[in-house]
């Protein structure tokens, strides 16, 4: 893919999904996955995202640079901002205390749901939640948009994205099988650092050159294609790695 045609779908991805979540809301009833738990339903939002997770393995995490409206408030605010490039780990044990405290609080709301009767348990219905942007679901996306542009503006790029996520935990995981990756031509690299500058998850990209060959094996990758664009030597390109064994072997 060329790199201007990155740099325009990764803008309308951008622009799309922050700014026309509400209309996903009101129009099509996407909802939120805590919603879907607290109600007993596998609703389309759900289902999205498990088809996310099982494309991860191939096509990486493209759930996450493409179409997350959080991780899009995120960029937009360090964008703005510029923090500089940083590498640093995720913290696992936030990353499971995250998850613990999301799935327990859903769960318990849809065990009392059951008590009362006003479920029977879980069912298939995409469509469960109202096609509606009412009150509250317009104060749930104010609150997560508005947590996310602080959490952004406190914090390393995406940190949110990578510690705090319920969906980016699991598909971190996933993305280190992926088979399409950055890669970078080893030849060409001036190791001058503007992919690392640009990253919008800080991946240290440099190191992947000087260790592996230019292949970015990195399960904090969201497939942006910013380091793509961003290299003034076209040294960086997507490509489908099917064996990483084989391909190490044949650089």
């Amino acid at each position: 893919m060329k790199k201007n045609r990155i740099s325009s779908l990764s803008f309308l991805s951008r622009f799309f999904f922050l700014m026309l979540t509400p209309a996903f809301f009101q129009y099509f009833a996407i909802g939120f996955i805590w919603h879907s738990i607290y109600w007993g339903a596998v609703t389309m939002v759900m289902i999205i995202w498990v088809i996310f997770l099982l494309l991860t393995p191939i096509l990486g995490r493209i759930g996450c640079g493409w179409f997350c409206f959080m991780g899009t408030a995120y960029d937009c605010v360090h964008h703005a901002r510029k923090p500089k490039a940083e590498y640093r780990k995720t913290m696992t044990w936030f990353r499971v205390l995250m998850q613990i405290m999301f799935f327990t609080s859903a769960f318990a709301f849809f065990y009392l749901n059951i008590q009362r009767g006003t479920i029977n348990g879980f069912h298939f219905n995409p469509f469960r939640l109202e096609p509606s942007f009412n009150r509250h679901y317009c104060l749930v996306w104010c609150v997560d948009i508005g947590m996310a542009s602080l959490t952004a503006l406190l914090t390393n790029k995406r940190w949110g994205c990578r510690n705090m996520c319920i969906f980016g935990f699991p598909a971190s995981y996933l993305a280190k099988y992926s088979r399409l990756v950055p890669v970078v031509d080893t030849e060409k690299c001036v190791n001058c650092g503007l992919c690392e500058t640009d990253c919008r998850t800080g991946v240290h990209l440099l190191q992947y050159v000087k260790d592996n060959k230019g292949l970015v094996a990195d399960s904090e990758c969201v497939m942006c294609g910013s380091c793509s664009v961003i290299c003034k030597k076209d040294a960086i390109k997507y490509q489908f790695v099917w064996n990483r064994k084989e391909f190490l072997n044949n650089r």
